[in-house]
């Protein structure tokens, strides 16, 4: 899960009119809409972004199990090859990830 921005022809209240407005996503969810002309944005409510945070986390970690045995039924040679590396950077990578989440 990370951010990613796209771009979208949407109306614009403050402007009244279609105009380009970025959209920030975290994971799959809407954290920020801003208009590329008035620079006029909005914002999710914290709270909720923090709640649908923690839901997607859970279903990550509810689903690991599942995606391991999917990558070692892959390939199990990479698997083993790459899973040392992983377990070692993983806490890094989660707290990365939740500084981001923050900065939005």
């Amino acid at each position: 899960m990370g951010m990613t921005k796209m771009q979208a022809d949407l109306y614009c209240g403050n402007c009244e009119k279609n105009t380009l407005h970025e959209v920030t996503y975290f994971g799959e969810s809407i954290e920020k809409i801003t208009c590329m002309d008035c620079e006029t944005y909005l914002e999710i409510n914290e709270k909720l972004a923090y709640t649908n945070y923690a839901a997607e986390m859970f279903t990550r970690v509810a689903t690991k199990p599942v995606r391991m045995t999917k990558e070692i039924n892959d390939d199990l040679s990479r698997f083993l090859y790459t899973i040392p590396f992983r377990v070692v950077t993983k806490p890094y990578r989660m707290i990365k990830e939740f500084k981001q989440f923050k900065e939005l």
